[in-house]
């Protein structure tokens, strides 16, 4: 290339220049010509790259030809590269094509040319064996395989290979003896328990592969993970419980048998878990502190779970199996505090629940907070009294003295205080001071922002411009929380969102929405009378098609919360006969449950809704509970 400097210059400024300029300025110009030239002549070819590119031209075409299962032709092109370059890669590729052209004479060839270069790979004697019972020669193929397990080596690793060629080939039986064999072998001091389960895997018998996992867990119990992660695969995809309950069936019969196993015991713990059944995990997990000592960990992280899965019964005599230990335990407080929350939201959750049993609860929390102080550990007892006066016995002012008094204390995390704030602004919700709310919502959304707290407050504030009227302000905050990462949050979001959009498309002016709205906050505050008067009068005035079914599924919400539960029971009848379809009838149906098996003791009927739940609406928020209902309550009631 010329340099810029000398293409600038103009005809009228070379004159100026020295002739020896000229001549050197001449030079470099022929130079730069020169060397584009020499730069545009080609290198001559490569011979052994040609060679190696077309050689992979051809190779790449011959697979292509291969998963287009035009065999003939990839047969055609992987022969003359097989024979240049015998790789195990090619060889494999050669040979498929054969036995799908069923060339077994042409493949019986090459594998007997692959067994003289290399007679040490147990491979080619397996696909020999393989080609021979396709033509019918079973005894050449037998005398092989006898060949092939009188020479075993004493290496796992061929050992695995020649398994796995086994399996390639359809003989799973026989890879599950090679491994059996193998293990005898004094050398090896391997036992292939895993190798044999995937082989059982592969040929579909899983009754086999749980009794290589627990024969693995026996003899080595330190491979429970490993185990714990391939069994958590097979029951992900075990639909109606088979499999699961084959492998309960000989996990408990392994633990009776050897009840000083604690690896089969911890694996029973987490089975019960995985599946649920949280009855049995209790059990178990007492009976692994009791056995092998210093289990508490264990218990209370299984009162947990079976608090997070709305088992408040169980969390409940979890927590209070660590709580009567007393002293003997370090986890007395956490316990205490367990065992108490759990006994208020069974409360709850039960709608026959009377004034005179949160009467006693509200004895119990004192007693509690009286023996153990005011901390961070038992300051959910404090919010839970509270929550108790305000909501059930109608004692709201000494509920908002009491949470009032420990947010001025010291000393809380600041989810801790949140909480606290939380709880009141829900007090004063229901004591009709709706901006005094909106104020303590908005300053937990500031405080904890992003955190699940935050999100909380939001949707709480969303109803309360949802109460006033502020449609635009509430979607808003509810479009936010949408994507919220608790489920639970998420899914109230999106359901008070429709709702709204719902009625607003029906009624554009928003009468009935706001006639919604007033009957909400009324059922909120606990004033029935009030709430049932609106709804009657959207029934009355608004008798629109996507009013009416929130119409009658409010009704027999609130209905049941005043314990008519007869009334309750039939009004959800109607609901899910009438709206299948509705994105309120698995709720209904999973209310109607509870509503039967907790307050009108009619089993039989708990059982239907939440075997109907279940099989209808399969992907519901309560088809999981649903199914622990549904099992418990089977079990509970079997002759």
């Amino acid at each position: 290339m010329i340099p810029l400097l000398f293409i600038s210059t103009t005809p009228k400024e070379l004159p100026k220049t020295s002739a020896t300029f000229r001549v050197f300025l001449t030079l470099l110009l022929l130079l730069s010509i020169n060397i584009q030239l020499f730069s545009q002549i080609e290198k001559p070819p490569n011979p052994k790259l040609q060679q190696q590119q077309q050689t992979q031209s051809e190779e790449q075409l011959a697979i292509n030809y291969y998963r287009n299962q035009q065999f003939e032709q990839a047969a055609a092109l992987f022969k003359p590269l097989f024979e240049q370059k015998r790789t195990q890669y090619l060889y494999m590729y050669y040979l498929n094509c054969l036995l799908e052209l069923n060339d077994l004479k042409e493949a019986e060839k090459v594998i007997k040319k692959q067994r003289r270069e290399y007679p040490q790979n147990y491979r080619y004697l397996i696909d020999q064996a393989y080609v021979y019972e396709k033509t019918g020669n079973e005894k050449k193929a037998q005398k092989l395989f006898e060949e092939l397990m009188s020479n075993l080596p004493n290496e796992r690793n061929s050992i695995m290979t020649i398994a796995s060629s086994l399996q390639t080939r359809g003989y799973s039986n026989l890879a599950v003896l090679v491994y059996k064999k193998a293990r005898q072998n004094p050398d090896m001091q391997y036992a292939f328990n895993m190798e044999i389960a995937n082989v059982y895997m592969f040929s579909g018998d899983y009754e086999k592969v749980f009794d290589s996992y627990l024969d693995q867990l026996e003899t080595n119990p330190e491979d429970i993970q490993r185990i714990r992660n391939q069994l958590q695969s097979i029951l992900r995809m075990d639909v109606d419980d088979n499999l699961s309950d084959e492998f309960r069936k000989k996990l408990l019969t392994r633990a009776q048998a050897n009840t000083e196993s604690e690896a089969l015991a911890e694996m029973l713990l987490w089975y019960s878990i995985q599946v649920k059944d949280f009855p049995m995990a209790l059990r178990q997990a007492k009976s692994i502190d009791k056995r092998f000592g210093f289990r508490e960990e264990a218990v209370m992280e299984l009162a947990e779970i079976a608090f997070q899965n709305r088992q408040f019964e169980i969390a409940g005599e979890a927590y209070n199996y660590i709580r009567e230990k007393k002293d003997g335990s370090p986890y007395y407080l956490e316990s205490t505090t367990g065992f108490f929350r759990s006994q208020v939201q069974s409360a709850e959750l039960n709608p026959a629940t009377t004034s005179g049993e949160y009467q006693k609860l509200l004895k119990q929390g004192d007693s509690f907070l009286k023996e153990l102080g005011i901390n961070s550990q038992t300051i959910e007892i404090e919010r839970l009294l509270a929550h108790i006066q305000a909501f059930r016995l109608n004692q709201s002012q000494e509920a908002i003295d009491r949470l009032s008094q420990v947010i001025e204390l010291k000393g809380f995390k600041p989810d801790q205080t949140a909480m606290l704030k939380l709880e009141l602004a829900d007090i004063w919700l229901i004591n009709g001071q709706i901006w005094e709310a909106t104020l303590l919502y908005s300053q937990v959304e500031s405080d904890m922002k992003n955190e699940p707290l935050g999100h909380e407050a939001k949707l709480k504030n969303a109803r309360v411009f949802y109460y006033a009227g502020e449609f635009g302000w509430a979607q808003a905050k509810l479009d936010i929380l949408k994507s919220a990462t608790s489920k639970l949050i998420s899914n109230d979001a999106i359901d008070l969102s429709l709702f709204i959009e719902d009625i607003l498309e029906e009624d554009t002016l928003g009468l009935t929405l706001r006639k919604f709205a007033g009957a909400d906050l009324s059922a909120y505050q606990q004033h029935y009378d009030s709430a049932m008067i609106l709804l009657q009068k959207i029934e009355s005035t608004f008798p629109g098609e996507v009013a009416l079914p929130y119409v009658m599924y409010k009704k027999a919400e609130w209905l049941s919360q005043q314990q008519h539960f007869l009334a309750a029971d039939s009004l959800y009848t109607q609901f899910i006969e009438r709206y299948p379809e509705h994105i309120k009838a698995d709720n209904a149906l999973y209310q109607q449950g509870e509503l039967r098996r907790s307050a009108l003791n009619d089993t039989d009927g708990a059982l239907s809704c939440y075997l109907k739940l279940m099989t209808n609406y399969p992907e519901s928020l309560f088809a999981g509970e649903s199914r622990i209902r549904y099992r418990t309550l089977r079990e509970e009631n079997l002759p």
